[in-house]
């Protein structure tokens, strides 16, 4: 199955962590059983007027170096689309199934457009709306300092051997001048075996990976894979 996408034709989204202007959202991780049953989250709204809130969950695997969503099996959760009023939170309740520790999912909270007709004088202006990506995995992380790390011609390919997933802060390339090269976004997950490839830069010699786990720094060694 091809990965889902997940923009919507005719606005303009906006990702976001899950605590930013508008909605607070908590736990920004969320833990799931990992023998199967009941998690849940809170949804707040700080806005000056009512919003429309609409929470969907997805299988999420990675293939090829890429994540990949698909629509959750097994999984439930209510409720799915709600309205906050200033000031007030919802909470939504999960019931996730066995996955013997290695189940993971993407929730995505949108704010959706309200129902009301927008005044005439900013029925032109473009529509922005949020939306929300949290994390959520049944089952204990990996160990940190297992992490695989291959040069793959001009991609970086990141690889967890561990049966727990993983969170990477701040990745850097180092180089044999010293010199250290930010890689891939502000957070990588690696799911239990998964593999994560970000473009790596072809005009330096590399040698070296560092990356934070909670707070703490690790490295790694570079192999040249295939």
């Amino acid at each position: 199955m091809r990965p889902l996408a997940l923009l919507l034709l005719g606005a303009v989204w906006f990702l976001l962590p899950a605590h930013a202007q508008g909605l607070a959202i908590a736990p920004i991780l969320i833990e799931a059983p990992a023998g199967g049953g009941a998690t849940s989250l809170t949804v707040s709204s700080g806005l000056e007027k009512a919003v429309t809130v609409q929470v969907r969950i997805y299988d999420w695997v990675q293939r090829e170096g890429e994540d990949q969503l698909e629509p959750a099996k097994d999984l439930r959760f209510a409720p799915e689309i709600f309205t906050l009023a200033p000031d007030t939170s919802q909470i939504v309740r999960i019931s996730v199934p066995d996955t013997g520790g290695k189940g993971a999912w993407r929730v995505i909270i949108d704010e959706l457009p309200s129902a009301e007709p927008e005044p005439a004088a900013r029925a032109s202006q473009l529509s922005i709306r949020l939306r929300y990506v949290m994390a959520m995995f049944a089952g204990a992380p990996a160990p940190p300092d297992q992490l695989d790390a291959q040069l793959r011609a001009n991609m970086l390919s990141l690889r967890n051997p561990g049966p727990g997933w993983l969170r990477l802060h701040d990745l850097s390339l180092q180089t044999d001048a010293g010199d250290a090269v930010p890689a891939g976004p502000g957070i990588v997950y690696l799911l239990p075996g998964g593999e994560i490839r970000v473009p790596a830069p072809q005009e330096v010699r590399l040698n070296g990976l560092r990356y934070s786990v909670n707070g703490q720094n690790f490295s790694a060694q570079l192999s040249e894979g295939k």
